[in-house]
């Protein structure tokens, strides 16, 4: 509605006119700037469009609360994936010993579990680690085992080893995937969620890019695929090095990557890179709904890459790539225990990300800008855990409070 009033101006009828015909081909113009969607996302169903120009309805702080590290009781190899529980407790996972150490929530530290080897318990590559009700669980990604260990929170004793799609070669669908899954997320029942990714032969090209699906299956408490594939997504861009043992590499830096994210109910979100975008699906895979916020994508060029810290290598080899003309709008994106989303945005300042906090049917909390050498890893309890570099360059997980009002 357009509301226009001349009594305080001594104008003719005809100025007024004029002036009224401006002002709604101004309002018109201004109207389709915004209101213009990508075809892509204008089609969607039951879309939820926010306005780019939402004002948080709170401000947020941070205070720093806890450090957790190596000590002098154990020597962290190499710090991988973190879980927190219902006590506070802190789980950090041993890239390179493979092993979990736990902490107490002040930081310090209780005792370790696993080892590296193949049996029960044991560990090769401990890709992620989570916790739900009074478990914990670690997710061992190395190829040729995919599997879950499981240990009970009250004890932080071993409950049981769990291999993953034992029979997925009865599964038509996944006989051109990766040979085991991918990733794995825990439902609130003790069933799974794992995605297998599928990427085809490698391109011929060097430096030539091949877009990599990821499928997400159902997985009963014993590791067995249930059902029929739930979702298929473009899980990220690799880009193919002729001559290397690494093969296909996924430039993250530049591509960005899908992220997907269960909540306390077992629905799931997902987030792509190319836009501020996030899909509702029901915890059976059903579509539900989306909400997008209109963001301005920031150009990709080599000056960006460097505030950006790209590695050396891949910022010399920019020009022989396939890149996209800009950065991924969305990096990350997380959901704390209150069931309300994280999503890291891309912004003109290279140094940081705007992280924005959302209510989960996309209503802004508020928003704030964090250093991207800094990565939020876990925010639970009201806390929020980075990985940071400290004065003598070694890595450990910082624990902050959280304050809204």
């Amino acid at each position: 509605m357009i509301n226009l009033s001349f009594q305080k101006m001594k104008i003719t009828k005809l100025e007024q006119w004029l002036l009224l015909l401006l002002v709604i081909v101004f309002w018109g113009c201004s109207a389709q700037k915004t209101d213009q969607l990508p075809d892509h996302i204008k089609n969607i169903k039951n879309l939820t469009v926010y306005s780019a120009n939402a004002v948080p309805n709170k401000k947020i702080t941070f205070k720093k609360t806890a450090i957790y590290g190596s000590t002098d009781q154990m020597l962290i190899g190499r710090i991988g994936d973190l879980a927190v529980d219902r006590l506070d407790r802190v789980f950090i996972a041993d890239e390179q010993k493979q092993l979990i150490y736990v902490f107490k929530p002040n930081g310090q530290f209780i005792t370790q579990l696993g080892r590296e080897g193949r049996g029960p318990s044991e560990f090769n590559y401990i890709k992620k680690v989570q916790t739900r009700n009074n478990l914990l669980y670690a997710f061992d990604a190395n190829f040729g085992i995919r599997r879950v260990s499981v240990y009970t929170l009250d004890t932080l004793a071993s409950d049981q080893t769990i291999e993953l799609a034992r029979n997925r070669k009865k599964i038509n669908s996944l006989t051109k995937t990766y040979p085991g899954v991918h990733e794995i997320y825990v439902r609130n029942n003790g069933s799974y969620v794992a995605e297998f990714i599928s990427h085809g032969a490698n391109p011929t090209q060097k430096w030539q890019n091949k877009e990599i699906k990821g499928l997400l299956y159902p997985l009963d408490r014993t590791g067995d695929i249930t059902s029929h594939k739930m979702i298929e997504f473009i899980e990220e861009i690799r880009t193919y090095h002729m001559g290397s043992r690494m093969g296909l590499l996924p430039i993250k830096a530049f591509f960005g990557n899908a992220s997907i994210v269960l909540a306390s109910d077992n629905t799931i979100y997902w987030a792509g890179p190319k836009n501020f975008l996030i899909k509702e699906y029901r915890s059976d895979g059903g579509y539900k709904q989306s909400f997008y916020y209109p963001r301005k994508k920031i150009p990709l060029t080599r000056k960006s890459a460097l505030k950006a810290g790209v590695q050396d290598y891949y910022i010399k080899n920019m020009e022989s790539m396939e890149l996209p003309q800009t950065w991924p709008v969305v990096t990350n994106m997380k959901i704390d225990d209150q069931d309300q989303l994280w999503v890291a945005t891309t912004v003109e300042d290279m140094s940081v990300y705007e992280w924005w906090v959302l209510k989960n049917t996309g209503e802004l909390i508020t928003r704030f800008k964090w250093p991207r050498d800094k990565p939020i890893e876990e925010v639970k309890n009201g806390f929020m855990y980075t990985r940071e570099m400290d004065e003598r360059g070694i890595e450990n997980i910082v624990k902050y409070e959280i304050e809204m009002k």
